[in-house]
This record gives C-alpha cells, structure tokens and sequence, in this order.
C-alpha cells in the first residue's frame, strides 16, 4: 500500500477532523474525508444505493410530511406517543424511536445507522456518536431534494420559476379552510386550532377514537376523526364542509343549535368537554386519562393568609384554559388623553397572580373563627402540555354588551416560572430569610419554563357583527386561517393582530 493509500485508509474512520491546537476543522476543510466513519465506509461498500435511496426517503419524510410523523414512536404499551424530543429513524428499517429503543434496537437487531427526526444528522450505534459524513451531508443539506434539478438550474430559470409560480400550502399536510355555513367562523377558528395541536392530531391519527366501534348518534369525535384523516389523506386545496361538526354540535349543545354568530371561548370549552366525554374521559378530573386532559389540563393553587393570626389555607383547583382581565389600570388613567398604551400578556400574568386584599366581609378565618382581612394569591401549580390563554374581550352587564379594544402584545416565546407555585414559594422563602428578591431565572436554567406560541385566535369587528379569523403554526412556518382561506402569513404580522385566544405549546418535556 503507497503513502496516499494509507492516508486514504487513515481518514475513512475519522469522524471529526481537528488541527494541531485540537479545534473541529470547518467542513470545508473536510472534503478529503472518505467515510463518516469506518462503519459507514462497510455499510456504502455492501449496499450504498440503497443507503442513500432510504437516507433520501428519510430526508422527505422529515422535511416534506407532517412533522408530527417524525415524531411519534411507539412506546412499550404499543400505543403511539409524540414525543417534543428528537427521535430516530432507523436507517436500515422502518422504525422511529427514542434514543432508548435506538440503543435497544442496534444490541438487538445490530442496526447501526439512525437518522435524526429534526434536522437529519446520522447517529452510528458502534461510534456512539454522530457522524460526518460528506455523501451523506450533501443531502442532507439538500433536504432530500434532487441535486441534478437543482444544479441545473440558471439565474434565469429561477427567474422564471419565482415569476410563474404560486405557492400552494395546502396538499395533504392539514392545511384547508373550513366553508362558512351561516356564521360558523366562531367553530372554524376552534377546529383549525384543534386540527393544527399535535398531541390532539396524532390521537385521531392513530385511530385513538375508533369511528367504526362508536355508536353515539352525530359524535363531535367521530366528525372530527372523519376531517382529520381527510385533512392528511386528499390532496385537496379546496375548503371542507365540517356538516357532521355542525349537526354533532347542535345536537349536544342545545344553545347553539342555529345560524346565530357564537362566542368562540364557549364553543372551545363546550367542543373540548364533548371531546372528553367521547374518549373515555371520567367524571374525575385528577385521575382522567383521556386525550383532552393529557393535553390541557392544568392546576391552579389558592392561597389566603389571614392578617390577624397568619394562617394560611389552601385551594386547588382544576382548569382547562385561563381566563385574564385585560381591563388596564393605564389605560383607565389616560382615557382622557385618547391614548391606549395597550398591555403586555405578562402584565396580565402578573395581575393574575397578584396578592389580593381581601375585606373581612369576604373571608371568615376557621382559626380565629371570625371575619377577618386577608391576603389571596393565584398561583399555577400544575402547567399542561398546551396552554389556552383567553383574554377577556366581552363585558357583559343587564344593560348592554361591549367589546373591550386594548390591544395586547404577547410573545412568541413565554417563561411560565414567574407564575408558578414554585416561583412564589422562592419568594416567600427569600423574604422570610431576609434575601433580596432576584430573578430567579438568571441563573438557573433548570427553571426556565419556556412555552412556545403555536396559535392565535382574532375577534374582528364589534361585538354583535364581528368575524372570526385565526393563525396557527406548522414546523416553521404560520399559516393564516380566514374561513375557506389559507395563506402563508410571517410572524410579524401574527404578532400584531387583536389576539382573543393564544395558545402556548411547552418547548421541550423531560419524558
């Protein structure tokens, strides 16, 4: 073997590349590696064609299909779970796991490649590691598109295309409006919500709610397993006809039978309740096992200290959304002014979970057993997966009805310690110890709960003639949802809007 043979050799089983001073070499300093690894050189000298036809599949199924396909395996129950982390798909067969079954499945079945689910990078079983592979990063990079097409491509056959094309985001990934049937945009907003939540998406997909053993007259669940499955199945840009969602509403809920315009609120909690009741939900919020409480349900604790003896009593209570004042102090101060300096969604987090004062008139202490002045604080003490957050637009009174126009930024990333139970036990803790109150999140990451904006629900117009529209988020990219219409919309323009509802994903899950 000459000198470059056995540099050659030397090279195949590198993974990482690094210079004398031991700092990873820049990939475009790696193009004279041969293999991602020894391991990958054996598997592209027994069977490179079909490595890279299944590495391509894989690419396409990430980056082209629902991403909620990627991410569901298949737990030790056999019933399918999404899971918020990354999975792996094996390179060698069909399978998606964890990264515990991907170590299970390479002992057992000696699988070594795994690709994975969020951005393609090749995990091997023998390396224990990642590796870099220059083939295999070339399509990766590619998102397992074709590289012939695209190279062949000039300046002005992009032109062209960019001139000619329309984007069309619909196909079989979801995305179809709802028809109007005679003011029923208050339901179309709620089901695209529904639709676009992935934990709810994936029960339906996999036949969570068995439609063929339901023997419920104009089931909700089986009208929304019926448009789920035909939102992921049809290649259909067209609007849907939710008829079955119509009537299996009307039926169940007496007050919203007719073409009469609905509060939106309402109609969710009415439609997640059905949802409940329909999939073996049980009359016991603590031990229900059902799909809806999985996702949604959440705790909040009620704490009040009496002024006179300093004993505390404690409340917990179920809920399925939060519902915020947005009646601002400012805004009632410069209403002279005509000015409207408008709210932060953490402003009404933290008025939410305020110290409240309470009268003696309102509270009675069983430890002094009598009337006394008190303190109260809300606190959340259990957060779900998915987070609905409805501000309070509609004032109600015996005399009329109003719409409350305060606008109300709200982020696309929101920190939910601040507001838990937790947070304020830190700092009672602190005060009692006599340390300054800091922001417990500084430091501590571990404390950081991030949730993630994944849609936003907009009442337009006043409150007896307004319209419904709402956006939702798919992977990267939000999708604005006007009835029949589907547009792609920029997150600008999402975090402008009169949000009525938002809904918060949880950014990552320790499982």
């Amino acid at each position: 073997m000459d000198a470059a043979s056995s540099k050659a050799a030397a090279l195949a089983s590198a993974k990482v590349v690094k210079n004398a001073k031991g700092n990873i070499v820049p990939s475009s300093q790696k193009a004279h590696i041969v293999y991602g690894c020894e391991h990958m050189g054996e598997m592209f000298e027994n069977a490179r064609k079909q490595t890279l036809q299944h590495y391509r599949s894989i690419l396409q199924l990430i980056h082209d299909k629902p991403s909620v396909i990627a991410q569901t395996y298949v737990d030790s129950n056999n019933e399918p779970v999404v899971s918020l982390r990354p999975l792996y798909l094996c390179l060698q067969c069909p399978n998606i796991m964890t990264h515990e079954q991907r170590d299970q499945h390479f002992d057992t079945k000696s699988h070594c490649f795994s690709v994975e689910s969020r951005d393609g990078n090749v995990y091997c079983g023998n390396c224990q590691d990642f590796i870099y592979d220059p083939e295999l990063e070339i399509r990766r990079l590619l998102k397992g598109k074709k590289r012939k097409f695209e190279d062949a491509l000039t300046a002005d056959d992009d032109k062209l295309i960019v001139t000619n094309s329309t984007f069309l985001p619909c196909r079989a990934t979801g995305l179809r409006g709802l028809y109007n049937m005679g003011q029923t945009c208050f339901m179309s907003v709620i089901l695209q919500t529904i639709v676009h939540n992935p934990f709810i998406r994936n029960f339906f997909l996999a036949e969570g709610h068995k439609t063929a053993d339901c023997e419920k007259e104009s089931c909700v669940s089986c009208a929304l397993d019926e448009m789920i499955v035909e939102f992921h199945s049809a290649e259909k840009t067209e609007g849907y006809g939710a008829v079955s969602m119509l009537m299996g509403s009307w039926l169940a809920g007496e007050a919203l039978a007719g073409y009469q315009q609905q509060d939106a609120h309402e109609y969710m909690q009415f439609f997640l309740n059905n949802l409940h009741l329909t999939n073996g939900g049980s009359t016991d919020s603590e031990d229900c096992d059902c799909i809806i409480h999985k996702t949604f349900y959440g705790k909040l604790q009620s704490t009040v200290t009496c002024d006179q003896c300093n004993n505390v009593s404690t409340a917990l209570d179920p809920y399925m959304d939060l519902s915020l004042d947005i009646r601002s102090h400012k805004r009632r101060k410069n209403a002279d002014k005509g000015e409207d300096p408008g709210l932060d969604l953490r402003d009404c987090l933290d008025r939410f979970t305020a110290r409240e004062k309470l009268e003696s008139a309102q509270y009675t202490c069983r430890s002094c057993d009598s009337p006394q002045n008190a303190i109260k604080q809300l606190s959340v003490k259990r957060l779900p997966p998915v987070l609905t957050i409805h501000l309070k637009r509609f004032e109600h009174n015996k005399s009329a009805s109003s719409k409350i126009e305060t606008r109300v930024s709200f982020p696309t990333k929101l920190d939910l310690f601040p507001y838990t139970t937790a947070h304020k036990e830190q700092v009672k803790a602190s005060k009692a110890a006599g340390l300054p109150i800091t922001n417990f999140n500084m430091n501590s990451p571990t404390n950081n709960i991030t949730y993630e904006l994944a849609s936003v629900i907009v009442h337009k117009g006043k409150i007896d003639s307004g319209h419904y529209v709402s956006y939702s988020r798919e992977g990267n990219d939000w999708f604005a949802f006007d009835d029949s219409k589907v547009v792609l919309a920029d997150e600008a323009e999402v975090l402008r809007a009169e949000a009525y509802i938002v809904t918060y994903m949880i950014g990552s899950l320790d499982v």
